[in-house]
């Protein structure tokens, strides 16, 4: 018989829109007074006008969800941002409850959900780990049996003494994940906090998972496919709060893929929503890739597309730009054209452009894609903006490569431009 030691059955959780009981009377006479002269309400967040109306409505993080997970088992939570990854992890970690189902263990669970989870800023790192041991049911005796290993694991051993609250973000991580990992816990879970830390770190933490993984069982979340499949053997997929797909990693991650614009030439941005006031006087339309039957592109090569885009103004000296990220990480670079047009009222243009590659790492990146103009004093001035316009992946042929076969953690994310002999 299979050793389940976590299970999931039909689980449902559930919040409402808006936030409660945290006004004024002041607030609240303001807020009636502007629904009595239909006005915008005064207590709106900025970017949240679209729920004005929805306060107390209820919708589901997650619906119906049940799955299994055996001992030994390493598993990737795939999903798109709001999907209900970070919802479901919190339910394992007991941070909350369902609102409905039931979530059975078998051990005990150390998660690593957000920087500094489950520290006390004013204590020291050294007194930080204690409270997290005895937190797991750890004696103290157990602790001290495993604290030397854990300063060394963490990198922070001169700054063990210190009070937490002097950490940076990645000494948090650092500690955090050192703790969560050698407390032997029976199920660990990391959602993607690691990319905080150093790539050395990153490293390190990933080959402590693979030794976890095989006696006990790790969860990890992460938009980045190919960490996902260095630690990996198996995926649960998640769709707008619903479980699509559990089992197979290559099979959640072309389901993952698909969903994210993956492969696709043709994107249509019609319904993006907007910030703001992007997208009322220039707005883009349409996006084609071309040449291609798939978003696959060699090392070094380049990206040729066509952009539909309409202009409710004049304006003089719009330009496109797209920016690359790692799937789930932060802006790696940025190509911009030059002014390619002068609009007129209403007018809708079609053009098409080329992208270089340049130097990229294989791999896959996300691209966000945007409208401006630069005004005389020589500031920026934003148009339109799509924040995950499409995603491609770069691939490497190593007979175009000067016979080398590229390795991202050794040589980096980009290659320049190849060195020259000079001769004197």
């Amino acid at each position: 018989m299979n050793d389940i030691v976590l299970q999931a059955e039909h689980v449902y959780k559930q919040y409402r829109y808006g936030v409660i009981n945290n006004r004024t009377f002041k607030d609240d006479l303001n807020e009636m007074m502007a629904k009595i002269r239909r006005r915008e309400s005064p207590t709106a967040r900025v970017g949240n006008q679209q729920l004005a109306g929805r306060d107390g409505q209820k919708f589901y993080a997650l619906e119906d969800v049940s799955f299994e997970i055996e001992r030994g088992q390493a598993v990737a939570l795939i999903g798109r941002n709001g999907a209900g990854k970070s919802t479901l992890l919190k339910l394992i970690s007991r941070i909350t409850s369902p609102t409905q189902g039931v979530i059975r263990y078998k051990g005990n669970v150390a998660s690593l959900l957000e920087v500094g989870t489950g520290f006390n800023r004013e204590l020291t790192g050294r007194e930080n780990i204690y409270l997290n041991g005895a937190i797991m049911g750890m004696t103290k005796n157990d602790i001290a049996k495993r604290l030397e290993e854990i300063i060394e694991f963490s990198e922070i051993g001169p700054f063990i003494d210190t009070p937490a609250k002097r950490y940076s973000s990645g000494m948090y991580v650092k500690l955090g994940f050192a703790v969560a990992a050698h407390l032997d816990p029976d199920i660990l879970i990391c959602d993607e906090v690691l990319a905080v830390g150093d790539v050395k770190f990153q490293d390190k933490c990933i080959r402590k998972m693979s030794e976890l993984a095989n006696e006990h069982t790790v969860i990890y979340v992460s938009h980045n496919m190919r960490t996902l499949r260095q630690l990996c053997t198996s995926a649960i997929y998640l769709e707008e709060g619903h479980l699509t797909y559990s089992g197979d990693l290559e099979h959640a991650i072309s389901l993952y893929s698909g969903a994210s614009g993956m492969g696709e030439t043709h994107r249509d941005f019609s319904f993006v929503r907007h910030q703001g006031n992007l997208g009322l006087f220039v707005r883009l339309l349409e996006m084609d890739i071309l040449d291609v039957a798939s978003c696959e592109f060699e090392m070094g090569g380049s990206i040729r597309f066509r952009l539909k885009m309409q202009s409710f103004v004049e304006v003089k000296g719009l330009k496109v730009g797209i920016q690359l990220s790692r799937p789930g990480s932060d802006i790696l670079t940025t190509s911009m054209s030059a002014p390619f047009a002068d609009t007129k009222k209403d007018e809708i243009l079609s053009e098409t452009f080329e992208m270089p590659l340049g130097g990229l790492a294989p791999g896959e990146y996300d691209a966000r894609i945007w409208l401006y103009m630069i005004d005389p004093r020589g500031k920026m001035v934003s148009y339109d903006i799509v924040p995950n316009a499409f995603r491609f992946a770069v691939t490497q042929n190593p007979e175009n490569n000067q016979g080398l076969l590229w390795n991202e953690k050794a040589l980096g994310l980009f290659r320049m431009g190849d060195i020259e002999r000079i001769g004197l």
